[in-house]
C-alpha cells in the first residue's frame, strides 16, 4: 500500500507542477502579445505624428527666416530655403494620417507658388503657405489625440483581461499547492511535535508512522542519524577534553611562551609561562580582548606594543623577571614570533575554508644568555680594535715615511716590500672597524635612524663612486629603479653601507669585461633591490656558511670578504629594518643577492625621521 503511494505523489506533483507552469506560461505570452500590441502600435504612430508635427514647425520657421532674413540673421535665405526642402521631403516620408499626404502635397504647391509669385503677390503666397502648414500641424494634432485615446482604451481591456486571467490561475494554483502540501506536511508536523517534546539523546527517537515512502526513508534515515549522533556524543566528548588537556600539557611543556588569538584578536590560549610574564590567571586572559585585558603589569603594557597582526619576522623585547621584583639582573630579554594558524585541507572539507585565516599565534624564546653572551664578545671586538687601532696607525704611518725615501727608487726589492707592508696595514684597518661593527651587528643594537628616502635617487648617489672602480677595472656597472617605486623608510647611512658591501664584493669577482647590475622594484607589498654580477661565483662549501661570522674561505675568483663580517653585517642592518637578506647563484654563473623590505604603512611614514625628504617628480 505504501509503495504505491509513490507514484501517486510524484505524479501529482509533476501534474501540478506541470500545469502551472503551462498556465502562467501562456497567462505570461498572452499578456505580453496583448500589452506589445496594445501600447507599441499606437505609441509608434504618435511618434510619427509628432514627427510630422516637428517637420511642419520646421518649415515655418525655415519659410520666416526665408522671408524675413533681417530678422533670422544666423543664417542666409540659400540656407532657409535648403531647410524647408529637408523639411518637406520628411513630411512626405511620414505621412500616417487619412488626408495627411494631399495636406503635404497643397504644402508643396503653395511653395513653389510662392517662390514664382512676383513682389506684389508674394504677401498673399506667404499667407496661402503659413495657411497650409497650420493645416498639415492641426491634422496631425488631432491624429495624435486619437491615438492616444485608441490607445488608453486597448490597454484598459488588455489589462482588464490579464487581471482576471491572473486571479483565476492564482486561485486554483492555491488550491493544488494546498491539496499536495497537506499530504506531505501531516507527518513531518507530527514529528516535528515529537522532537519538540524533547526526547532524550541517547535512546530511540519513535516518530510517526509516514503516509508515503519519501517520508518513511526519511524518517528511517533520521532515526539512524540520532542513534549515531547519541554514540558520538557518549564518546567525543570526553576525547574532545582530553585531546584539549594534552595539548595544554605540550604547550606548557614547551620552552617558548605561547600566546594564541582567535580571529577577532580574543585569547584563545596562553602557556604557563605567558600567564607567569603577565602575572595574571587563567581566568583573567581567556576569551577576552588582548588589546584590553584588566591590567597594567608593565609586562602586559610592553607585550601588548609588540604583539600585534604588524608584526614582521622576528623583535626583541625586555620583560622583567617575575621571580625579582627589583634590583639589578632583574630583566629579560625575549624573540618574538608570530606565525598565522590558517585551515588546512586535509582531506575533510575545512570548515572555514582551506586558506581561511583561524588566528594567530604568538612565541616567546628567551635569550637572555645570548644577550649575555652578545655583551661579552662587543665588549672584546672593543677592546681588540682598540688595541689594533695604535699600532696599526703607527705600522701605516711607518710604511708611508719608508715609501717616500729616494733609495727606496733604486732598490725594487725594498720597494716591494715597503708596499706589501701598506697593503697589510691598510688590511689590518678594514679587519679592526670590522671589528667594530660584528660588536654591533645585533639589529637592535644598530640604533637605526629611518627616513622616507627615495630610492631611485639615492642609488644614483650612492652608486656613484663606484662607477670609477668598475670604468678602471674594465667591468660594466648598471642600475635601474622602477618609476613607480613608492618611498621607503630606511637608515639612509646603515643601508647605503649594506649597498656599498654588495657591490664592491661583487666588482672584485667580476673580471674585466664583465658586469654587475643593481635592480630595484616592487614585488607585492615589498620593495626588492637585486645585485647581481656574471663572475665565477660561490662554491657550495662557503654558500652554506655565507652570512655567518668568521666562517668564509676563498671563494672561486677573486671574491674574499675580510674575516667574513661584510655579509653577516649586512644581513644584520637589512633585518634590523624589519627585511631579509638572501643569495642564490645566477642561471648563467654569478651570484644574485636579493634585498627584500617592507613597504612602510602611513603611520609608519608618519613616525619616520625625515633626515632625507622624498624628491618628487613630474
Amino acid at each position: 500500500m505504501e509503495m504505491a503511494v509513490l507514484p501517486t505523489l510524484h505524479r501529482s506533483i509533476s501534474q501540478a507542477t506541470l500545469r502551472l507552469v503551462l498556465a502562467f506560461g501562456l497567462l505570461g505570452v498572452l499578456l505580453c502579445t496583448g500589452f506589445f500590441f496594445a501600447g507599441r502600435a499606437p505609441d509608434s504612430l504618435v511618434r510619427q505624428n509628432y514627427d510630422s508635427v516637428a517637420l511642419a514647425r520646421q518649415m515655418s520657421t525655415a519659410l520666416a527666416g526665408w522671408r524675413f532674413p533681417a530678422l533670422y540673421a544666423e543664417k542666409d535665405r540659400a540656407a532657409w530655403w535648403t531647410s524647408f526642402d529637408e523639411a518637406l521631403a520628411g513630411a512626405r516620408a511620414n505621412v500616417t494620417e487619412t488626408g495627411e499626404s494631399a495636406a503635404v502635397e497643397a504644402v508643396a504647391l503653395s511653395w513653389d507658388g510662392l517662390l514664382r509669385a512676383s513682389p506684389r503677390d508674394a504677401d498673399e503666397a506667404y499667407k496661402l503657405l503659413r495657411m497650409k502648414i497650420e493645416a498639415l500641424v492641426a491634422l496631425n494634432e488631432e491624429g495624435i489625440q486619437r491615438r492616444i485615446t485608441e490607445g488608453r482604451w486597448w490597454r484598459d481591456i488588455v489589462f482588464a483581461a490579464g487581471v482576471g486571467l491572473f486571479l483565476i490561475c492564482t486561485l486554483w494554483a492555491f488550491f493544488q499547492t494546498d491539496a499536495i502540501a497537506a499530504r506531505i506536511a501531516h507527518p513531518l508536523r507530527r514529528a516535528a511535535e515529537v522532537l519538540q517534546a524533547g526526547p532524550p539523546l541517547r535512546k530511540p527517537l519513535h516518530l510517526p508512522p509516514p503516509q508515503t515512502l519519501e517520508v518513511r526513508i526519511l524518517f528511517e534515515e533520521f532515526a539512524r542519524l540520532w542513534g549515531r549522533l547519541g554514540q558520538l556524543d557518549a564518546v567525543n566528548l570526553n576525547r574532545l577534553i582530553a585531546e584539549k588537556n594534552k595539548l595544554a600539557v605540550l604547550l606548557d611543556a614547551a620552552e617558548d611562551a605561547v600566546l594564541m588569538l582567535g580571529p577577532g584578536g580574543a585569547v584563545e590560549h596562553a602557556s604557563s609561562r605567558m600567564l607567569a610574564l603577565l602575572g595574571l590567571k587563567a581566568k583573567d586572559v581567556l576569551g577576552r580582548p588582548w588589546s584590553d585585558l584588566s591590567s597594567m603589569a608593565p609586562n602586559y603594557l610592553a607585550l601588548r606594543a609588540v604583539l600585534h597582526s604588524a608584526l614582521n619576522g622576528s623583535r626583541d623585547i625586555a620583560l622583567v623577571d617575575p621571580d625579582r621584583k627589583g634590583g639589578e639582573g632583574n630583566e629579560r630579554w625575549f624573540t618574538v614570533r608570530r606565525r598565522i594558524v590558517e585551515e588546512q585541507n586535509r582531506g575533510a572539507r575545512p570548515a572555514a575554508g582551506a586558506g581561511a585565516k583561524l588566528g594567530q599565534v604568538f612565541l616567546l624564546t628567551e635569550i637572555t644568555e645570548k644577550k649575555r653572551r652578545d655583551a661579552l664578545r662587543a665588549e672584546m671586538m672593543d677592546w681588540i680594535s682598540h688595541e689594533l687601532k695604535t699600532p696599526v696607525h703607527s705600522l701605516g704611518l711607518a710604511a708611508d715615511l719608508l715609501a717616500r725615501r729616494p733609495e727606496n727608487g733604486t732598490d725594487p726589492d725594498m720597494a716591494a716590500l715597503v708596499a706589501t707592508v701598506r697593503e697589510d696595514a691598510a688590511r689590518l684597518r678594514d679587519v679592526a672597524a670590522q671589528f667594530l661593527d660584528i660588536a654591533r651587528m645585533s639589529p637592535h643594537a644598530l640604533e637605526l635612524r629611518p627616513a622616507l628616502l627615495d630610492l631611485r635617487d639615492c642609488l644614483a648617489r650612492w652608486l656613484q663612486p663606484f662607477e670609477l672602480t668598475a670604468r678602471a677595472a674594465g667591468v660594466t656597472l648598471r642600475y635601474d629603479a622602477a618609476p613607480d617605486l613608492p618611498p621607503v623608510l630606511l637608515d639612509q647611512e646603515r643601508f647605503a653601507w649594506v649597498l656599498s658591501n654588495l657591490v664592491s664584493n661583487a666588482l672584485r669577482a667580476v673580471s674585466a669585461g664583465g658586469t654587475v647590475s643593481v635592480d630595484a622594484g616592487l614585488d607585492g607589498d615589498a620593495l626588492v633591490l637585486r645585485v647581481t654580477d656574471d663572475g665565477p661565483g660561490i662554491d657550495a662549501e662557503l654558500a652554506g656558511h655565507l652570512f655567518e661570522p668568521f666562517s668564509h674561505k676563498r671563494a672561486a675568483g677573486r671574491r674574499l670578504s675580510i674575516a667574513g663580517l661584510g655579509l653577516a653585517i649586512s644581513r644584520a642592518i637589512v633585518e634590523g629594518h624589519g627585511g631579509t637578506l638572501d643569495y642564490v647563484p645566477a642561471p648563467e654563473g654569478g651570484v644574485v643577492f636579493t634585498v627584500r623590505l617592507p613597504l612602510p604603512t602611513r603611520e609608519a611614514g608618519m613616525e619616520g625621521e625625515q633626515i632625507c625628504p622624498v624628491t618628487t617628480r613630474n
